[in-house]
Formats: C-alpha cells, structure tokens, sequence
C-alpha cells in the first residue's frame, strides 16, 4: 500500500479457499509494523473492513491485544493511557492446531543462541472489556503494529470464553499456565484448515468473522462462517483466486 494511493484500486483480497464450515482470506501488508509511510491507507482499510462487518453483523466486534507485539512504537505506553476505558483482563492466546503452551525445558534453557528469539513459553492477550464506544478507538490508536483482533459472535462473549477456557483447560498440562481467567484461540491462514473438524465446531461455532492482525502471514488473515466476496466486490476491492498455502 502506498500513501496517498486511492485505497479502492490498491487492495487485494486473497482468498484462502473454504476451510470447513469457514471462508479464509488474507489482505497482504509489507510488514509488521505497518511502516509510517503507509499506516494511513492500513488504517482506512482495516476501519472500513470493521465497520463493513459491524453494519452486516449488527453489532460491534469484540477486540483484543497481542502482548508480544505491545513494544512496537510504545503500544504499552498507549494501552496504559487508555486503560481506564478500555478495561483490559489478561489470558493467554493459544494455537488450536498446536501442541499447548509449555514452559521452557532443560534444553531450551541451555541452547540459547545469541540474537535468536526462543519461543515464547506462553502468548499473553489482553481481552478489552470496556463499552463499545469507548473500544472503538482502539483501531486507530493500536493498528498495524500485528497486535489487533477483531472478532463477531453469536451469542455472548461470555459463553464463547466459557467454552474456549473449558477446552484449552483439558489439554493444557502445565500449571503455570492453568491459572488465567480466559484462553483465546489464535488463527493464522491456515489454522482452520488444520483442525480436526468436531474441534472446529467446539471452539469455533460462536464466531461469525474474525478479522487478526497475522505477523505470520504478514497481513490480515480474515476468517468467516459466511462467503464475503459478494462484500469486498461491492467495497471495490480485488479478489484474487485461492492459493494454496506454502507453510
């Protein structure tokens, strides 16, 4: 994306193809952070996708934050700054299709190389709790560093953390990481396709669209229990045909 660019001729949506019951697509950026240069037209996307959603949705998204990426550009300082009103609980974003968060073993502690970031024992999220009026500038103030998600549901946002916290807490065996009061699932492009099906409907069955800033496939994967190209046709944006994922 380039400034000052008319943003209708330059998006383009990849679509992923069907996984499950769900349509994947994914918005490519240049990188994360989103670079200064073209943050402007990222956030007028990303803002128009959000509200194009919540108009179909008829209801404004639930929004979290990524720990790892609040160092980005002070993020943290930010977040702070706006915590009375948006209200932040600390869980843990867990990957569906991968083995559960542990904690660093014996070997990993000693085979440590310099420069090289180890894995992270546990992903830390933020759950916004505020009022929808005072989440709604979350976007403009938190995008494109990779930390942001969106996402709409089907009955409440309890019951959805209700289930997703029973689940995760059958599988996950470290107790460390047993203790938060929520477990959010994290998906890339090719989560859902990964899943065992019966798992898919577990977990996923609330969600009507998730929209998540993805470092890994560097862009906005966009996961969806409905068909949205009828939508970005009509937003001016480019479909492009589904690719297979190379991962």
């Amino acid at each position: 994306m380039n400034a000052g660019a008319d943003l209708t001729e330059q998006v383009r949506v990849r679509a992923l193809g069907r996984q499950h019951h769900y349509f994947s697509y994914l918005i490519e950026v240049s990188a994360y952070p989103v670079p200064l240069p073209q943050r402007e037209a990222y956030l007028e996307l990303f803002g128009r996708l959000s509200q194009s959603l919540t108009a179909a949705h008829d209801a404004p998204p639930e929004v979290t934050l990524l720990l790892a990426q609040l160092h980005h550009e002070n993020a943290n300082v930010n977040l702070s700054k706006h915590g009375r009103a948006w209200v932040p609980d600390l869980g843990v974003a867990v990957w569906p299709h991968k083995p559960p968060p542990e904690v660093w073993t014996q070997e990993e502690f000693e085979g440590f190389v310099p420069g090289v970031i180890p894995r992270p024992p546990v992903s830390m999220v933020f759950r916004l709790n505020g009022a929808a009026p005072d989440r709604a500038n979350v976007l403009p103030v938190m995008a494109g560093r990779g930390t942001l998600t969106h996402f709409w549901l089907r009955g409440s946002a309890k019951e959805f953390y209700q289930a997703t916290g029973e689940y995760f807490r059958s599988v996950i065996t470290d107790e460390v990481h047993l203790a938060f009061p929520f477990y959010f699932p994290l998906l890339d492009g090719g989560t859902v396709e990964a899943m065992p099906v019966d798992l898919v409907d577990r977990l996923l069955a609330p969600v009507k669209c998730y929209v998540r800033e993805s470092v890994e496939d560097q862009g906005l994967v966009i996961v969806s229990s409905d068909d949205l190209e009828p939508m970005f046709r009509g937003m001016g944006w480019t479909m492009d045909s589904p690719n297979p994922l190379i991962r």
